[in-house]
């Protein structure tokens, strides 16, 4: 058991401003119309304070992201029951388009959309402060008391972080995010937590064995980070014109298909729909992305960025 340190709940609530803003974006633009979402307050809360919604019917979304399967998030619709109904109906009304008489499948569907491009949006936010990518997965929409999943049951406290959307012309609905402590390292990009400090010494490695006297040949790679390397000025490179392209997909023909190929012939590409396109410097990958329409325009998304180092070996190689 343990609670949520202090240190990370600060760096998580520092972040809150820049999060949500890139929320609310990916929001408007998948739902094509303007969602704000002002800066919400997050704080720890006991688990033992959340027990209520154990015992009621309550409308939450559970999801998780692939880079950390085992520690699930919740999204509780209302989570006050003072405010559970209209939060409800608002959410409803705005993925559904109307207040259904009752929360059947469609409706639960509906609203389990919106929590998958609640996640994506998060997983957008985060993986640009860290430069890491997050893969949403496992969004499910339920209209049942919670039941917490495993990783909440070893804490004594959860991150709690209030938010409401706001859609013009609809009312607007609050929803309160749980996470674990845990959780929001990764997010953050920040160690995990050490819960029991002897155990880290226990499990330390044992020294490493002298190294031989003849030092071994080094490869050659002037761009590899050390930590005696002398600073370099790549300011020199930054004017050099690069050939940016986009790459939808591959196909390997045969001369005879291609000479067949004529007006409205299809070719199809070893891509399935929806995977993302690949962004290439001068016939390079340096990132991935979705296609998008900016002003008539198609134009690219990066979900997926290659560090510096490595855009920069890919563009020698």
């Amino acid at each position: 058991m343990s609670e949520v340190s202090a240190e990370l709940l600060t760096q998580f609530v520092v972040k809150q401003t820049q999060v949500w803003q890139t929320v609310a974006m990916y929001l408007s633009e998948q739902n094509n119309t303007l969602v704000t979402i002002p800066t919400p307050t997050s704080n720890a809360k006991p688990i033992g304070d959340l027990t209520g919604l154990t015992a009621d019917t309550v409308l939450h979304i559970q999801a998780q992201f692939a880079e950390q399967s085992d520690a699930p998030c919740l999204f509780i619709v209302g989570e006050e029951p003072g405010e559970r109904e209209a939060s409800q109906n608002a959410l409803l009304e705005a993925t559904v388009g109307s207040v259904p008489g009752s929360i059947d499948d469609a409706a639960l569907q509906a609203v389990q959309e919106f929590g998958a491009h609640l996640m994506q949006g998060l997983a957008l936010a985060f993986g640009n402060l860290t430069s890491k990518t997050f893969t949403p997965e496992g969004v499910s929409a339920r209209y049942e008391p919670v039941t917490f999943p495993p990783n909440f049951l070893t804490v004594d406290e959860v991150i709690a972080t209030r938010f409401t959307v706001q859609i013009p012309e609809r009312t607007p609905f609050t929803l309160t995010w749980l996470l674990t402590e845990n959780l929001a390292r990764t997010l953050l990009g920040m160690p995990p937590a050490e819960s029991d400090p002897l155990a880290a010494l226990m499990n330390e490695p044992e020294p490493p064995a002298p190294a031989p006297a003849a030092p071994a040949p080094m490869a050659f790679n002037p761009f590899a980070e050390t930590d005696d390397a002398p600073e370099r000025n790549i300011d020199l490179l930054l004017d050099i014109p690069l050939e940016v392209s986009v790459e939808l997909g591959r196909v390997t023909m045969l001369v005879r298909e291609v000479l067949e190929v004529g007006t409205g012939s299809i070719v199809e590409l070893q891509k399935a729909a929806g995977e993302p396109v690949e962004v290439l410097v001068n016939g390079r990958l340096i990132a991935r992305g979705e296609v998008v329409v900016v002003e008539d325009n198609f134009a690219v998304r990066i979900t997926e960025i290659l560090s510096p180092i490595e855009r920069v070996q890919r563009l020698g190689a």
